[in-house]
């Protein structure tokens, strides 16, 4: 609407004035800056989070000493281990219409815990700022090369996925899904998750 008006200001002008004035092009938005990872919790310096079919294991970065954080914890016991290395949380959603049934969302930059029935259900990680701070412990993380991965683990690919390049890490309930970004070898790990997660197959 501003753009026609100022179009029809301009004609105005150039009849008064027997030439017609240029408008001012107008500038592209510039695009908003992505923020970047907080890993600012009391424990960052000290703690690791390391990926796992079960849930989030917990890693003493001086001894590698590892404590599970397990599917069914309650959610505000899951939201303070995570608040202890990662920050404040990003942000808090709900979801009535999941796959699953209805969840609710709890994000630290690229991690997203989910829960079910006020639990700790599953977790999903997207290729986003943050994603760096995680990986399982055999150090397949977001943005490891299809080749890579499976050099360091198992890689099952799933038959017909409605989600693309989908795969797991091992067998099992309790194993790590994953999507490429592409196929080939080449093609590098998009996204992860295990648990309970909202989608639609």
């Amino acid at each position: 609407m501003r753009h026609f008006t100022s179009l029809a200001l301009i004609g105005l002008l150039a009849a008064c004035k027997l030439a017609a004035d240029s408008a001012p092009a107008e500038k592209e938005p510039a695009a908003l800056p992505v923020p970047e990872a907080k890993a600012d919790g009391p424990a960052a310096a000290t703690t690791a989070i390391g990926l796992d079919g079960e849930g989030l294991r917990f890693v003493d970065k001086a001894t590698g000493k590892t404590s599970l954080l397990a599917f069914g914890v309650p959610r505000a016991q899951a939201e303070e281990a995570l608040a202890r290395v990662m920050g404040k949380e990003s942000d808090r959603s709900s979801n009535a219409e999941c796959g699953a049934g209805p969840m609710d969302f709890t994000r630290y930059d690229a991690m997203t815990l989910n829960f079910q029935d006020g639990k700790f259900a599953g977790w999903f990680l997207g290729n986003e700022p943050g994603a760096d701070q995680y990986s399982t412990m055999s150090g397949i993380a977001v943005g490891t090369p299809r080749a890579k991965a499976a050099g360091s683990a198992t890689i099952v690919m799933a038959e017909d996925s409605t989600l693309g390049e989908e795969f797991s890490i091992g067998e099992g309930e309790d194993s790590v899904g994953g999507m490429f970004a592409a196929p080939g070898d080449d093609a590098k790990i998009d996204a992860l998750f295990a648990g309970v997660n909202c989608f639609f197959r």
